[in-house]
């Protein structure tokens, strides 16, 4: 939610310590812990203002609102093409040429 005059407040990281960063909101004075290690965790230590958009960023790294789309607007992803040569599918790929895989979509069994 916006708050009633559309501002977004940026965030500033004030410290790190462990994995945990601790961002601060100079406008509305919100203050958040956010644990990086192993299971994302954020915790609010000073709500501010709940309803404003809030940003901010480290390094190249910027967040910012979420945005929502349909399906559709999603370009295709490629996927990565695994050459069939890879040593670890040799042994799929000899264990489907032994039972006769192909055959089995043919109708030839």
């Amino acid at each position: 939610m916006r708050t009633e005059d559309g501002k977004m407040h940026n965030m500033t990281l004030i410290g790190e310590d462990e994995g945990t960063e601790e961002w601060y909101c100079p406008t509305c004075g919100r203050r958040l812990l956010m644990n990086w290690q192993a299971k994302f965790e954020k915790t609010v230590l000073e709500i501010g203002d709940e309803y404003a958009i809030h940003s901010g960023g480290k390094g190249d790294l910027q967040m910012g609102p979420m945005k929502v789309m349909a399906v559709d607007d999603i370009g295709p992803q490629d996927e990565p093409e695994i050459p069939i040569e890879d040593a670890w599918l040799a042994p799929w790929v000899k264990w489907l040429d032994e039972v006769g895989f192909e055959s089995l979509w043919n109708g030839d069994v």
